[in-house]
């Protein structure tokens, strides 16, 4: 988010571009370890939400290191779709454990995308 936000000038960074780069590669290193131990112990649907949200994070990704553009609407529309996919694959993950509950649906309805203040869309002030 900080280098997406730098590059598009939403918020300015004092850290150099490269060391943010290089902080999500290793994000990306550590959430393909996460995979794999997905992959051999995780059944089917356990998996196949992995998958979605390992797409939806690289789309993320891609957008904050200028390989794909979009509005920020977009780059916002792609947080709303990851936190979706984290709650999928919490909801196959939590049955494939035999977990009772939901972590959706009418106890847990879906959130928002939470926006500090300043940045909220309509919000005319300089704070």
């Amino acid at each position: 988010m900080h280098l997406y936000e730098h590059r598009e000038g939403i918020r300015r960074s004092e850290r150099p571009d490269a060391e943010m780069v290089a902080e999500m590669a290793e994000a990306e290193w550590q959430r393909g370890r996460s995979f794999e131990q997905i992959m051999l112990l995780g059944g089917d649907d356990v998996v196949e939400a992995a998958h979605d949200l390992s797409a939806v994070v690289r789309a993320i990704d891609w957008q904050a290191t200028g390989q794909t553009s979009g509005t920020l609407e977009e780059w916002r529309e792609l947080h709303r779709g990851a936190f979706r996919a984290i709650n999928d694959f919490h909801e196959a993950a939590r049955t494939d454990l035999g977990v009772l509950g939901s972590v959706t649906g009418e106890k847990h309805p879906e959130r928002a995308l939470l926006l500090p203040a300043s940045r909220r869309e309509g919000n005319q002030s300089s704070g």
